[in-house]
């Protein structure tokens, strides 16, 4: 895994604990069982929000012959990401999630723990439902059990167990709610503590 900056929303994939670590084991887990049932080819993905890319290399696991793009805002871990990719035609560049457009077309689109950090995560939703995707896969934290399982760590007390920069709280109910206001929801998986979902356009 690429070494983080030690921010709060890197944390999880560095985490020593072997329970942290039997947690981010699930949520890679999710992520491969959710893509097995998509039933037409992979042969585009991107991904909104690569971050450092640790979901990067697994969707470079997963589909080897795929072309993979990521894009992050942070520049710095755009740089720490390619540095840690495994296939040198993945692209991972600077971009914002609002900004996506016809370079970002793909089979799949994936977006994990992104938009609980966004001002606008509709407008973000908005803007990968354009992208016409054959099928979006997105992940956000579950509330409040997030907040329980920090508190209870002693981790952010003053905020209640909320991790800094966490802007967007969502039951699995409510992010399905949110989810299906511009695609369908196919599929949901609930790896603790994260709620994630598959997703394809809306039928007409």
């Amino acid at each position: 895994m690429p070494n983080n900056n030690q921010q709060p929303h890197h944390e999880k994939y560095d985490s020593p604990n072997p329970i942290a670590q039997k947690m981010l084991d699930g949520f890679m887990n999710s992520i491969s069982n959710l893509t097995q049932q998509i039933p037409s080819a992979i042969n585009r993905i991107t991904e909104c929000g690569c971050g450092q890319g640790h979901v990067n290399q697994h969707l470079e696991r997963l589909f080897p012959e795929a072309m993979v793009k990521g894009l992050d805002i942070d520049a710095p871990d755009v740089k720490i990401a390619n540095s840690n990719k495994l296939k040198q035609d993945t692209k991972l560049y600077v971009k914002s999630i609002y900004d996506i457009g016809k370079e970002e077309l793909a089979d799949l689109v994936v977006c994990c723990e992104v938009l609980e950090h966004l001002e606008n995560p509709h407008l973000a939703l908005q803007k990968m439902a354009a992208l016409n995707a054959n099928y979006y896969l997105f992940s956000v934290p579950r509330e409040p059990l997030w907040r329980v399982l920090n508190f209870m760590r002693g981790k952010y007390m003053k905020d209640w167990g909320n991790t800094p920069d966490h802007r967007n709280h969502w039951s699995t109910r409510g992010f399905i709610s949110f989810v299906n206001q511009e695609l369908d929801v196919v599929t949901v998986n609930k790896p603790l503590p994260w709620t994630m979902i598959l997703a394809k356009p809306k039928s007409s």
